[in-house]
């Protein structure tokens, strides 16, 4: 005869065995109605054979999930993106990215990493940083062949009274020169030109620069055989701010002969006696008289101006000798017309006539180029001109298309060839320092943050911009490509692994 005894360990189990043996849509039933409140708790587990523990656990994963359910989502800007391993190694170019790409101040960054990143850093572990990646910048720029630059582009910028010397590759906007002097003379711009000369194989077919004579100088004595052409820029640029200043001395003359016409017929008070009158009537000739002779020089300065700009020196237009005359024509007529305004007529007759040979010596190497041009297809270089006086003419004029058409009739598909060729030509014709120009206002964005500046910056700046590619610009063929790229035609990696960084990749 066996004797069992029944226990709580017996009753808490069997309850475990029974609960394990419900599914989902009877655990999802418990919790139902112990949430409704209609069935007692006790009632609930005697009907499932379960414990009234495991009921209440039901009914706590039931709202559990009901406010899970109804739970705000994360607005959109509050959603993790990805997660950034901040290392030593990413402050360091973090930091040198801030400074290079985004001019920011010593100051600038240490706020940043301070408010952003809870992460404090001192001025000097900043100025470290950048000392870290200047031995390797500088051992770049050095070794960098310059053979390749066919036309390079020289000036001078000034920060805080101090000169910096500036040469770039025309075409790449490749910066070999970017030195800090104590003085910009003749003897430091001929050293520096030498040196690049020796160490780095520099040597264009000629430079462009502007006015200065201390750039001129120097480069003539390291480079006797190499000529310096004027910059186009520098000729237009005050004739323009001539015509400008004309411009609203004539618009003020107009004026005044308005208010004493007005004064004259409506008069009021000591206007309506007869000297007063005729006061204004001698006022109002000698105005006239005044604002004909500013009327006719701004139209005769505005046809000069249109002479010099479209035919002396434009790309296309007369011969040499022609150009020669018509600039020696210029010059006559302005210093027959100085005596008006001296102080402004003056500097513009001067500059012409003293860069007249500079100015025009980019035109004997097109003349050059044509004749080439004309010799590679085997065709009369008369007709080579004639498609270059073409380009000249606006495709919108019908005369455009009449030569046009007569020119296809005369040399079939070989005025395809040549026309390509011509353009070409014209493209990489360069006559203005403007991307010299460009790279100094570039530079001033970064000089504005420092009071002084130190060689040893410029070499890492320098670098930076020789290697960072361009996002935008007006020449298609310069996006993403920086300029060692233009100047060699070989990519390099990303100018922060160039210095032995690693850049950040998001996990895919």
């Amino acid at each position: 005869m066996s004797l069992h005894t029944s226990t709580s360990f017996d009753h808490n189990f069997e309850s475990l065995h029974r609960a394990h043996l419900l599914n989902s849509d009877q655990r999802r039933g418990i919790a139902v109605q112990t949430i409704s409140g209609n069935t007692p708790i006790s009632h609930l587990a005697s009907h499932y054979g379960v414990s009234r523990k495991f009921v209440y656990q039901q009914k706590e994963r039931a709202f559990n999930g009901i406010s899970e359910a109804f739970k705000e989502l994360p607005v959109e800007d509050e959603k993790v993106l990805f997660y950034l391993p901040v290392t030593k190694a990413w402050i360091k170019q973090f930091v040198l990215a801030l400074i290079l790409i985004c001019r920011a101040p010593y100051q600038g960054v240490m706020e940043l990493l301070r408010d952003l990143f809870d992460f404090n850093i001192s001025k000097g572990s900043i100025h470290n940083f950048i000392y870290e990646a200047l031995g390797k910048a500088a051992r770049i720029n050095r070794q960098q062949e310059l053979s390749q630059v066919r036309v390079g582009a020289h000036d001078e910028i000034y920060q805080a009274g101090d000169p910096v010397l500036v040469g770039c590759d025309a075409r790449s906007t490749y910066c070999y020169l970017l030195s800090l002097e104590e003085r910009c003379d003749a003897n430091t711009w001929g050293v520096h030109l030498l040196d690049l000369q020796e160490k780095q194989g520099l040597r264009p077919d000629h430079t462009i620069a502007d006015g200065g004579r201390m750039a001129r100088s120097g480069q003539n004595e390291a480079w006797p055989d190499i000529p310096c052409h004027g910059d186009v820029f520098h000729a237009l640029k005050p004739f323009s701010d001539l015509l400008s200043y004309l411009d609203n001395r004539a618009i003020d003359s107009l004026k005044v002969i308005e208010e004493i016409k007005h004064k004259l017929s409506h008069p009021w008070g000591k206007t309506k006696k007869e000297e007063k009158r005729r006061e204004l009537f001698e006022r109002l000739s000698a105005a006239e008289e005044a604002s004909d002779k500013t009327l006719h020089l701004l139209d005769d300065l505005t046809t000069l101006s249109k002479w010099v700009q479209k035919d002396i020196l434009g790309l296309v237009g007369p011969s040499y000798n022609d150009r020669l005359a018509l600039l020696d024509f210029v010059v006559c007529e302005l210093r027959l017309r100085e005596s008006v305004y001296p102080h402004r007529i003056g500097p513009v007759r001067k500059y012409l006539e003293i860069n007249r040979d500079n100015l025009l010596a980019f035109v004997p190497l097109l003349e050059g180029r044509l004749l080439e041009i004309a010799n590679q297809l085997k065709m009369p270089l008369e007709v080579v001109k004639e498609i270059h006086q073409l380009a000249g003419i606006p495709a919108s004029y019908q005369k455009h298309w009449e030569r046009y058409t007569s020119l296809y009739q005369q040399l079939g598909s070989k005025f395809y060839r040549a026309k390509e060729e011509v353009d070409q030509l014209l493209h990489n014709t360069v006559r203005a320092s403007s991307i010299v120009e460009n790279l100094n206002s570039r530079l001033r964005n970064y000089f504005s943050l420092r009071r002084h500046l130190g060689k040893d910056y410029l070499e890492i700046l320098r670098f930076f911009l020789n290697h960072r590619r361009f996002m935008r610009s007006e020449r298609e063929e310069r996006i993403g490509k920086s300029p060692v790229e233009l100047l060699t035609g070989k990519s390099h990696c990303h100018w922060l692994e160039m210095l032995g960084f690693t850049l950040f990749k998001k996990v895919a």
